[in-house]
């Protein structure tokens, strides 16, 4: 038996997922998805510390551009790979195996098509897209060189998310880790390749990404086929079946709207800054770029513990261990509250010297600084907004998850944007972000807290 199973079964046989301690259960899982996750997230962080320094300051407001793009597809992936899990992970705590793989193997299907569609369209349309978005000239070279490579691999970034999520959907976390960490480290060398001594600028840094992402797809396969898991491929099933799909879909909106929403928001602000910015408009997207870059890289923990929090949820309820999934809860809002907090410290009292990694440039630096200093005031309620909503996915109650995570970035980005930028100009739009952070986590913890009350009726 390896290493990754005996995490989840206990001596007596019954899974350690539904009877181990709680906290530390629960620390032991996230930990190596969120160490993954922020090796993972050293594409992006590293991309943008490359570039900004290699190429300039426009070729990172270039790819901050490009990024939302990006995003999109990577929400739709995700999407696609988290309501799969989803299924999965309620499968296995019922002990339902067979159905687990039949929706394995009809998700990477659906994977393969969607990824082959958006690869198609945004590599044909990519001028026109940006053009659209009337993004400043000066930018516009960089962002198609960013965006091409990375869109033509549609299916196999597609088809990787996918595995990734199947392996993540069985507790192999140390797998998932390795998956990650393997491809961030290839991201890194071939960044370090294609850009210092190839020279080949921008479009390095992505075919850097695009190889990486590849190449992890292939280890995939290899885990898929090495590792004892209690899923597995099979070409019985390896067709579209629209109520599976259907279901993948509905539990996954969740996390495409979150993904979807941030995406939105980076287009969304980048126009605004065109129109409010003035002069300054292209210095103000080039910081607004890497501080972003940057934030994910703070996010992922959080993302981290959602996930581990996912999988938790979905094998105790589906076991019908209602205690253990409120409990899990607190565990979760508690350690994500504290990480949030000492970031938000941190980035308010002394994001300079964080961002004097991606340049030389003051101006570039003091901007986004500046951006900083106002944007994580509400960063401490990131946990509520996450892992609350993540407990409605979890446990397959699509309607009120979709409903929550629209709440932020659909509901009230646009109106308190359009109304602080319109007040108070670029100020009013760095702004809106902690105004939309409380009003969001108030009313999702509101929402939360009626919940749970209803799932201790139904233990009781």
């Amino acid at each position: 038996m390896s290493v990754s199973k005996k995490e989840f079964v206990a001596s007596d046989r019954v899974p350690a997922i539904l009877s181990a301690p709680i906290a530390p259960f629960f620390i032991k899982m996230a930990l190596p998805i969120i160490f993954g996750l922020l090796i993972n997230g050293l594409f992006n962080f590293v991309d943008a510390i490359f570039i900004s320094r290699v190429v300039g300051t426009n070729a990172i407001g270039g790819v901050s551009a490009a990024f939302p793009i990006q995003m999109i597809m990577i929400s739709i992936s995700a999407m696609l790979g988290s309501g799969m899990a989803s299924i999965i992970s309620r499968y296995l705590g019922a002990n339902r195996d067979d159905e687990a793989s039949m929706v394995f193997s009809a998700s990477l299907v659906l994977a393969a098509w969607v990824g082959l569609i958006l690869s198609i369209i945004i590599v044909a349309f990519r001028a026109e897209i940006f053009t659209l978005l009337a993004l400043p000239e000066a930018l516009m070279p960089y962002a198609i060189d960013y965006l091409t490579p990375i869109a033509a691999i549609g299916v196999i970034s597609f088809c990787h998310g996918t595995l990734s999520e199947g392996l993540r959907a069985q507790g192999l976390n140390i797998q998932v880790f390795k998956l990650m960490a393997s491809m961030a480290l290839l991201n890194i060398a071939l960044d370090a390749l294609f850009l210092l001594v190839f020279g080949w600028g921008v479009s390095g840094a992505a075919w850097a990404t695009a190889i990486s992402i590849t190449a992890a797809f292939f280890y995939a396969i290899y885990l898929l086929k090495t590792v004892t898991h209690r899923i597995s491929f099979t070409f019985d099933h390896f067709r579209f079946m629209p109520k599976i799909h259907k279901e993948t879909v509905l539990l996954g909106m969740p996390v495409f709207l979150s993904y979807m929403g941030f995406a939105m928001m980076l287009l969304i602000v980048n126009i605004i800054l065109v129109q409010v910015g003035g002069d300054q408009a292209e210095l103000l997207i080039s910081a607004h770029g890497i501080l972003n870059r940057t934030f994910m890289l703070i996010f992922l923990p959080v993302l981290g513990m959602m996930i581990a929090f996912q999988t938790f949820a979905g094998f105790n309820y589906g076991a019908q261990r209602y205690d253990r999934v409120i409990q899990v809860l607190k565990v979760a809002l508690l350690l994500s509250t504290a990480y949030a907090l000492i970031w938000s410290l941190v980035m308010i009292l002394g994001s300079h010297h964080l961002f004097q990694l991606f340049s030389q440039d003051q101006a570039l630096i003091e901007a986004a600084a500046d951006i900083a200093r106002i944007v994580f005031i509400g960063f401490i309620t990131i946990g509520i907004s996450m892992i609350c909503p993540a407990l409605f996915q979890a446990l397959g109650f699509s309607g009120p998850a979709i409903i929550l995570n629209t709440l932020h970035n659909y509901i009230l980005l646009l109106p308190i944007l359009w109304c602080l930028s319109t007040l108070y100009g670029v100020d009013g739009i760095w702004w809106s972000f902690p105004v939309i952070d409380l009003i969001s986590a108030v009313a999702i913890a509101a929402y939360t807290t009626y919940f749970i009350k209803k799932i201790r009726l139904q233990q009781d």
